[in-house]
């Protein structure tokens, strides 16, 4: 019996540490090595966006710097990420970018192409049949934004208005934090909001997918063009990597994969630009500080 028992728990021993090998060397634990590639806000169905991790398995692929797509729920959460974890990637706003540059000495990898140009506008948007005509005129309502740190749902909106003498903060009955620009038109559709400031890429993209709203919403401002939404690294991603992850996203276009994705996206492309490019946006920041 004694004898049985040993050889029982011989045996279980055995399977235990042959299980524990084979996780170890597993894809599921050998992913967990990879890179974060981390987004917070910047194409439409954040968190749940298959074209993202598409996006993200390419250009790892291409690079050949593993990465793993990841979410967080604000660009301060983003910010975080990457400073936490030195070796990570994001694709971020222009006004997280210039503040974490400096603070933490993000690096700028590529910005990408929108109508054939590394910028795009921040719209001022309201429901149609309202009769305003600028932003300011919406004294005493309720205004939309994403992010308190997104350049075109905050940072634009306060800089325009604080050049005619108004304080955003006080304009205003609610400034309701909405968490992403998608969910600031869908605010003003469900008549919870008055009026939004919303990325332009995203509005286009949102009618693509919504084309009923179109109708329902209206552009009365156009603010811009300012810095398109880079793809970033943190301090610690070497500069031979900075190159290959340039070299693949220049190069997007002629990939075939490549170019489907970028299709999907609705983007042209990618280019590579200096960090002096975010000097507009610099400039709104130290005016709205």
């Amino acid at each position: 019996m004694k004898d049985w028992m040993l050889s029982y728990k011989s045996k279980f021993l055995s399977c235990i540490v042959a299980a524990m090998w084979l996780f170890s060397t597993s894809p599921v634990h050998a992913e967990t090595s990879a890179h974060a590639m981390v987004f917070s806000g910047v194409v439409l169905e954040q968190g749940n966006n298959q074209l993202v991790s598409q996006f993200t398995a390419w250009l790892a692929r291409k690079s050949e710097y593993p990465l793993i797509t990841k979410y967080t729920e604000s660009y301060q959460e983003l910010s975080e990420s990457l400073r936490k974890h030195p070796d990570s990637l994001a694709w971020t706003c222009g006004a997280p970018y210039v503040q974490d540059h400096l603070r933490d000495g993000q690096q700028l990898i590529a910005i990408p192409l929108f109508n054939g140009k590394p910028s795009y506008h921040s719209l001022v948007v309201t429901r149609a049949g309202r009769t305003e005509k600028t932003l300011a005129d919406f004294k005493g309502g309720v205004f939309a934004y994403s992010d308190p740190r997104s350049n075109s749902g905050y940072i634009v909106p306060s800089y325009q208005l604080k050049q005619q003498g108004i304080d955003i903060k006080k304009h205003f009955r609610y400034l309701m934090h909405t968490g992403l620009h998608e969910n600031s038109i869908e605010a003003l559709l469900a008549g919870q909001a008055d009026v939004a400031n919303i990325d332009e890429y995203v509005v286009v993209e949102y009618f693509k997918v919504h084309p009923e709203a179109k109708a329902a919403l209206k552009v009365i401002e156009r603010y811009g063009p300012y810095p398109f939404t880079p793809i970033v690294a943190s301090k610690t991603v070497s500069e031979a990597t900075i190159k290959r992850l340039q070299q693949a996203l220049l190069s997007m276009n002629s990939d075939p994969e490549g170019k489907r994705l970028l299709a999907q996206f609705g983007l042209d492309g990618f280019t590579v630009e200096p960090e002096s490019y975010y000097q507009p946006i610099a400039a709104m920041l130290k005016a709205v500080k």
